[in-house]
């Protein structure tokens, strides 16, 4: 049986490569060695000739989004969108970017390429004084000017901001600032990346000026999974049992959802792909038997035909592993993700629903 009958949604990860040093996301868990990652970008070529027609005929969104690396760093970017909203203009492009690479003339073509039901998410966590502690290296002059120079071509824009210690009493300044420069939504999102941190004994991330992160002080901003009545946060130990119980379903599955990286693997969902990059880093479950014996090049579009993989052994033995424990072959990454009990990592994503701007 197909993994997906359809799919509606598919995220790529068009580029590995980013201006930005975020001292949470994965692409720095080695402390700027990025030996692990193949910074690359997918050629238009794949586009056009790897991804089935009949599957863009069916698409209603493609998310630009990344696991490592950020959309708009790889040159062919612009490129790509126009050949999507050339030949199939009713798919909704949804772009995530921290906004600081390229010039305003980049920025400006983009919006005229894109359409009026098309998005770009600014990821911007503060103000001038307090964006680049967690957006290091992205210049605050800069980001504005590429800012101003989209909106004002026509560019829709969707301000997101990662709420910590050091920025939450900025949220209301942050609102009003989006709305004077043109946005349509300012969203706030909970960090559970705190927990991950604390839970495997990682030191507690640095960010710009050495400034240590650290999780906001206002409950309201605070995920759920880290205020929790329990007085302290679960052992590894604790987790693990817990996760080896939860009944996993697929949102990915149930949602036709499907995720592309940049070197052109077909995977159910981000989750997935970030796990590749720790495969050895604690081997607990049944992800590097999963990845070596039938993932890799197997499971890539640009050696094999879209139906072939998702009929394929890598999702068959996916699906089977679901209702294994962990020395079987259940996945770490899907009880985290998809478990129905409190280990759920991705149960919290959203503070707030989206706040449209008038």
């Amino acid at each position: 049986m197909s993994f997906y009958s359809s799919v509606n949604v598919i995220q790529i990860e068009h580029s590995s490569m980013c201006n930005a040093a975020c001292p949470q996301c994965l692409r720095e868990w080695w402390n700027g060695d990025y030996s692990r990652i193949n910074q690359t970008y997918l050629p238009l070529e794949f586009y056009q000739n790897n991804i089935p027609k009949e599957v863009y005929k069916n698409l209603q969104k493609i998310n630009f989004c990344g696991t490592v690396g950020d959309p708009c760093t790889a040159p062919n970017f612009i490129e790509v969108c126009r050949y999507i909203k050339t030949n199939y203009p009713h798919i909704e492009l949804v772009i995530a970017t921290n906004g600081g690479m390229r010039n305003a003339d980049w920025w400006r073509e983009l919006a005229e390429t894109l359409a009026p039901n098309d998005i770009v998410i600014f990821g911007i966590d503060g103000l001038e004084d307090t964006n680049y502690i967690y957006r290091v290296n992205v210049r605050w002059t800069k980001l504005m000017d590429n800012v101003n120079s989209y909106i004002s071509a026509g560019g829709v824009a969707w301000w997101q901001f990662i709420v910590f210690e050091h920025n939450e009493n900025q949220m209301e300044q942050a609102t009003a600032l989006s709305k004077e420069l043109g946005f349509k939504n300012f969203y706030t999102i909970y960090n559970n990346r705190f927990l991950v941190e604390e839970m495997f004994g990682r030191t507690a991330s640095i960010g710009g000026n050495g400034q240590p992160l650290r999780p906001p002080t206002a409950r309201d901003n605070v995920s759920p999974l880290l205020r929790r009545d329990k007085p302290t946060i679960p052992s590894k130990e604790e987790w693990l049992a817990s996760a080896e119980q939860t009944c996993i379903k697929c949102q990915a599955q149930l949602t036709f959802e499907a995720y592309i990286d940049a070197e052109g693997h077909l995977l159910p969902c981000c989750y997935l792909a970030g796990a590749k990059f720790t495969l050895k880093e604690d081997d607990v479950d049944g992800y590097y038997d999963l990845w070596t014996t039938y993932g890799a090049d197997k499971i890539n579009l640009t050696y094999n035909h879209w139906d072939s993989i998702i009929t394929g052994d890598f999702y068959q033995a996916l699906s089977a592993s679901w209702t294994k424990s962990f020395i079987d072959g259940r996945l770490l990454v899907c009880s985290g993700v998809c478990g129905n009990k409190e280990v759920q990592f991705s149960m919290y994503k959203n503070k707030s629903q989206e706040n449209t701007l008038s």
